[in-house]
């Protein structure tokens, strides 16, 4: 004997379940479609100097034709990103027609190697001069040595600034010695080890220097005490 109530509730479920894929796929199909859904507005949050308009606008042909829904957010993530003076990027969606696009640009601090920079946490990056970048510091080292040096940086230039001199340069050698070089282009030679030790003896016997009525071109402080200064008159004069 046929139970019908058991077969109605049967074809009742088929028939849901069959009305719900059909409504999914409807519902897919309205959300994918970008004339329904259309990004129709970008926020971009952040503040720019070096990253232009029309470079951000290039890097945004990855959402054309793409609805809300199916804009790749790790793309344009991506895209984004390789702007040379763009360090993070983080992209969300906002109903029902917005992107709100989060950019943080590269920070220079300090000239690296010469054809590179160093950005706020002491990481290399390479990108085109921009007007508007105010004097960096010129530093230099082997590779991954950029935290290192910065630090060291840091460290002399203070020292050296809080006692009325002008760094412009600091260079870690190959061999791990310490250089740094003045604005007015006078060389402190510091050796590998006691930088800040060999530096306050600069600075301490400086004045005497100052008496000698010639100029500088490097003073060599590698040593236990004292140091070796190279003239510049003396060089000129062996020429």
């Amino acid at each position: 004997m046929v139970n019908w109530y058991s077969l109605m509730g049967v074809l009742l479920l088929v028939l849901v379940l069959v009305l719900l894929a059909w409504g999914g796929n409807r519902l897919g199909q309205t959300l994918a479609d970008a004339d329904r859904l259309p990004i129709s507005e970008i926020a971009l949050v952040g503040e720019r100097q070096f990253t232009s308009d029309a470079e951000v606008q290039q890097a945004l042909t990855e959402i054309d034709g793409a609805s809300l829904v199916t804009a790749n957010m790790q793309g344009v993530a991506a895209a984004l990103t390789e702007l040379p003076w763009v360090k993070r990027v983080t992209v969300r969606r906002e109903w029902p027609n917005r992107l709100r696009v989060y950019l943080v640009e590269q920070q220079p601090r300090a000239h690296w190697n010469g054809d590179h920079w160093l950005n706020q946490d002491a990481d290399a990056f390479s990108a085109p001069a921009r007007p508007g970048l105010v004097p960096l510091p010129e530093l230099w080292g082997p590779v991954n040595s950029n935290p290192k040096v910065w630090q060291h940086w840091l460290i002399f230039s203070q020292l050296l600034r809080l006692n009325g001199f002008e760094p412009a340069a600091l260079e870690l050698t190959a061999r791990h010695a310490w250089k740094v070089q003045l604005k007015d282009g006078l060389e402190l030679r510091l050796g590998r080890t006691d930088g800040v030790e060999r530096l306050q003896r600069f600075i301490d016997l400086w004045p005497t220097l100052k008496t000698q009525g010639r100029r500088a071109q490097y003073i060599d402080l590698r040593y236990d005490t004292g140091l070796a200064v190279g003239w510049q008159l003396e060089q000129q004069e062996n020429q």
